[in-house]
């Protein structure tokens, strides 16, 4: 059986939100984790490593670990392919899965379905499409990571799903959870007005046990008009860092998106 690891990809260092990952989302539990927490009730993940840099800024991710009594690897500071690859070297894995720690909202409810729909069909790359920024983890082959990082500037493999999700090179595949296209919104956490955005969701969302919330219970409260929050969505002309600082507008990368969407193999989840 291909054996999957999970990469929580997080630093303390943040330019718009330093030490991001570390601030509570609720009370005495951080965002790496509650999202440690969440990617623990997946059945189909082998491991989970915290995917950090060997410099003393990120010291603390060696308690968290020992804490959360899960792995970690500290390698480059700018290269996350090199974190990624070493830790698919360390486990002799065939699955890599990509999740960023400033992604507490991640959709772990379909995690298995990719790793199943890349087996099944020999894939190199799977992710979720119509759904928020910040709400998909990224399976991913190791032998495809490998040579993505032969090919690339590794100085620029933050922006690694730029270059995997990409169905010229790479076998891609997508699952679609609903018609509904969700993906102006954003769950991902950048500022502080990002975290006091996921903040005020999961007080909306107290009856669930937070390692159970899906993403149709957060999409409820971001269509909920009764409640306010502070920036949920993307609108057409705002921009879109891309590698090399260039930037383009969140128009132009939702069409080139599209574009990356209608040549990749499909699964859906309505059907």
């Amino acid at each position: 059986m291909a054996k999957s690891v999970a990469c929580i990809v997080a630093r303390t260092v943040s330019t718009r939100l330093p030490l991001k990952v570390l601030r509570d989302l609720l009370p005495n539990i951080t965002m790496i984790d509650f999202l440690i927490e969440r990617l623990k009730t997946i059945n189909s993940i082998d491991s989970i490593y915290i995917c950090t840099s060997s410099e003393p800024v990120d010291d603390i991710f060696e308690d968290i670990s020992l804490r959360n009594n899960i792995k970690i690897y500290r390698g480059s500071a700018n290269q996350v392919t090199e974190r990624l690859l070493a830790v698919g070297e360390i486990e002799k894995a065939d699955n890599i899965i990509r999740i960023t720690g400033d992604n507490p909202f991640t959709s772990i409810e379909y995690i298995g379905q990719q790793i199943e729909f890349l087996n099944e069909k020999n894939l190199d790359y799977v992710r979720l499409i119509n759904t928020p920024i910040g709400s998909t983890a990224e399976v991913i082959r190791y032998k495809a990571l490998k040579k993505c990082h032969e090919q690339m500037d590794p100085n620029v493999s933050e922006y690694l799903m730029l270059y995997l999700f990409e169905p010229r090179n790479f076998n891609c595949g997508i699952i679609e959870i609903t018609n509904e296209d969700n993906s102006k919104y954003s769950l991902t956490v950048d500022t502080k007005a990002d975290l006091e955005r996921t903040r005020l969701t999961l007080s909306h969302l107290k009856q669930i046990d937070f390692r159970e919330i899906q993403l149709s219970d957060i999409l409820k409260i971001y269509k909920n008009d009764n409640i306010k929050l502070p920036v949920k969505s993307f609108e057409a002309q705002e921009m879109v860092k891309m590698p090399y600082d260039k930037l383009i507008s969140f128009e132009e990368f939702t069409k080139d998106m599209n574009r990356r969407k209608n040549e990749s193999l499909k699964m859906s989840l309505n059907e």
